[in-house]
């Protein structure tokens, strides 16, 4: 599947989640300023997991693992795309959102390697295209987007299910 139709499916999906929480949680839980806080909190337990490549000082520091960095970078996307629904430059329209990020999406595969992780991570947090932004990170993490689209698949089963236990 293309990366365009795979994520049309994660919003979709999204879109639903969110619905429910909201239901759940009050119209008024999630707000710019909440979703901005959820979206750094998350950067930052990515930031932890990636720790391994660039904590010098800690000889007990442990190795990268890309599973783990992969399930962080995911609930990053969760939050993300929320924040494009809600607050993007197209929000709500999926088909919008799609279309407007449609050359992030198409040069998905470029080689990015040069680009400094930590400019990448306070670009998704401080700048407005989110959605461009993280998926330049997720590409400078060496991620395809078939490996990102299987762990939201997983992912978004876990956050029905927490939704449903009262997590």
């Amino acid at each position: 599947m293309e990366i365009k139709n795979q994520l049309k499916e994660m919003f979709q999906m999204q879109k639903s989640l969110n619905e429910n929480i909201l239901k759940e949680f009050g119209k008024l839980s999630m707000t710019s300023n909440k979703l901005q806080m959820a979206i750094t909190d998350e950067l930052g337990e990515l930031t932890h997991e990636l720790k391994g490549s660039w904590c010098w000082w800690k000889k007990s520091q442990k190795p990268v693992d890309k599973k783990r960095v992969l399930e962080e970078l995911v609930d990053v996307y969760h939050f993300v795309m929320t924040w494009e629904l809600r607050y993007g430059p197209v929000a709500g329209d999926i088909k919008g959102i799609l279309e407007y990020y449609k050359d992030a999406i198409d040069e998905y595969e470029k080689d990015i390697s040069a680009l400094e992780l930590h400019k990448l991570i306070c670009m998704v947090i401080f700048r407005e295209n989110k959605l461009m932004n993280l998926l330049v990170l997720s590409r400078r993490l060496n991620f395809t987007f078939d490996e990102i689209y299987q762990e939201y698949l997983r992912k978004n089963k876990i956050n029905y299910e927490r939704l449903k236990n009262g997590y």
